[in-house]
């Protein structure tokens, strides 16, 4: 497990250094006490207070100086991961604990959960993914939805041809020239929304993009069951990848 370097101490560090400068009664013993000057110097800077990926999630989530940011507030590292690790999710809200790292709460598009709360991810002060031990994952189960579907969302074959329209739990109906607009959209609608657990969903039919080694291939889905068979062909795909 990684660890993260917590530097609390160096006012302590000063202050027992200052003290020690004070008892030398020489100056000409400074030379002599130089290496452990430079020691307390060091020392201050090294570890004093050692933090695993677990303890330092729960510090963050527990953190009551968290100050909300933007997406575009986080260190780069961050923002690599998700662009490159969630390529199906987008940034919902997220929260900096000063000191300590970042909290993202994320949302997904992916098509069959389109819009719902993805697990939350964390993020050291500089932009290091944070890690739970196994067997110590909070992950979000409430029971809706095939839960394989969504281990393979970022291993989809295909993708939308926008523009595409969404129709939301109310009825209301908005169409999205992009993928931008498609987050927004989702993100706009359950922050004024925030009880509503029902998805959106699509009105067909859509365009999607088939996405192979051999190029891609443009194909018309006609309805939510045509949409699902495609994404199984594409899971049993993946499965013969791995095997």
């Amino acid at each position: 497990m990684k660890k993260l370097t917590l530097k609390f101490s160096l006012i302590a560090h000063i202050q027992y250094f200052i003290i020690f400068i004070k008892n030398i009664k020489m100056k000409n013993s400074l030379l002599k006490y130089l290496p452990f000057i430079f020691l307390f110097i060091f020392s201050a800077c090294e570890v004093e207070n050692e933090m695993t990926d677990d303890e330092l999630i729960e510090a963050i989530i527990n953190s009551n100086e968290k100050v909300q940011i933007l997406e575009t507030d986080l260190p780069i590292d961050a923002k690599n991961t998700l662009i490159n690790d969630m390529p199906d999710d987008f940034f919902d809200n997220g929260n900096l604990a000063p000191q300590l790292g970042y909290e993202v709460k994320m949302r997904t598009l992916d098509f069959f959960f389109m819009g719902e709360k993805s697990d939350d991810l964390y993020f050291d002060i500089n932009g290091r993914e944070l890690e739970r031990s196994k067997g110590d994952d909070k992950k979000r189960d409430d029971g809706k939805g095939d839960k394989d579907d969504k281990k393979d969302k970022k291993k989809n074959c295909f993708y939308l041809k926008y523009p595409v329209s969404l129709e939301f739990p109310d009825g209301s109906i908005v169409e999205v020239a992009d993928r931008k607009e498609h987050c927004e959209s989702l993100k706009k609608w359950h922050k004024e929304n925030p009880t509503v657990k029902d998805r959106a969903k699509f009105v067909f039919p859509i365009d999607i993009y088939w996405a192979s080694k051999d190029g891609k291939q443009e194909y018309t889905i006609s309805s939510h069951e045509e949409l699902r068979e495609l994404h199984q062909k594409c899971k049993e795909s993946n499965d013969k990848k791995r095997n």
